[in-house]
C-alpha cells in the first residue's frame, strides 16, 4: 500500500497539480467502506490535497467546506439500499437539491456480485443523485466486488489515481 501511495504522490508532484479540498461521504455497514475511504483520504493527503471523511454526511457539511470535489465511498445493503448512515444524506440531497454546478465527484461502490440484481446499487444511487444535481464525474463509478478481492483499498487507490488525474 505504501508503494502505491508513494507512486501516486510522485506522479502528482511531477504533473504540477494544485491542492484540492475533497469531501468524502461514507456509507458503511461492516466497516470495509470506512477503511477504503480512509485509505483514499490518506492517498489524497499524500498527494498534497485536503480530504475529510464523513460517516454522518450532511448537506450542511457538503455546503460548508468550500469543497473542490466530492468522493462518495459506499457499500450496498439489503435489497440494493444505501447503508443507514448514508441514506439520510441521499434523501436530503433529493429534497434540498443543492446544485453541484459541475463540481467533480466520484463514486467507489462496494458490494457482492452474488446479489446480481442489486450489486453495488448503493453507489449507483449516489452516482445518479449527483448527476441529477449537475455534478460531473471525470471517470465512471468503480465497483469493487467482495467475491473477487481481498484488498478493496488497493483496488480503490488504483481507480483514485485516475480520478485525481482527471478531476483536478
Amino acid at each position: 500500500m505504501a508503494d502505491i501511495l508513494c507512486a501516486a504522490f510522485n506522479r502528482i508532484q511531477t504533473t504540477g497539480w494544485t491542492m484540492a479540498k475533497v469531501y468524502i461521504p461514507v456509507g458503511s455497514v461492516s466497516g470495509t467502506a470506512t477503511a477504503v475511504a480512509e485509505a483514499c483520504a490518506d492517498a489524497l493527503r499524500a498527494a498534497g490535497h485536503e480530504a475529510q471523511t464523513d460517516s454522518a454526511a450532511s448537506i450542511e457539511a457538503l455546503n460548508s467546506g468550500a469543497w473542490d470535489a466530492v468522493l462518495i465511498v459506499t457499500s450496498t445493503t439489503g435489497r440494493g439500499d444505501l447503508p443507514s448512515n448514508l441514506a439520510p444524506f441521499y434523501t436530503a440531497l433529493g429534497e434540498q437539491r443543492p446544485a453541484q454546478n459541475g463540481r467533480p465527484f466520484g463514486v467507489i461502490s462496494l458490494g457482492d456480485s452474488s446479489y446480481d440484481a442489486t450489486f453495488c446499487n448503493g453507489g449507483a444511487l449516489m452516482e445518479d443523485r449527483f448527476y441529477e444535481l449537475e455534478g460531473q464525474a471525470p471517470v465512471p463509478r468503480v465497483t469493487i466486488d467482495a467475491t473477487e478481492t481481498q484488498t478493496p483499498d488497493v483496488d480503490a487507490i488504483f481507480w483514485l489515481n485516475e480520478w485525481m488525474e482527471k478531476a483536478f
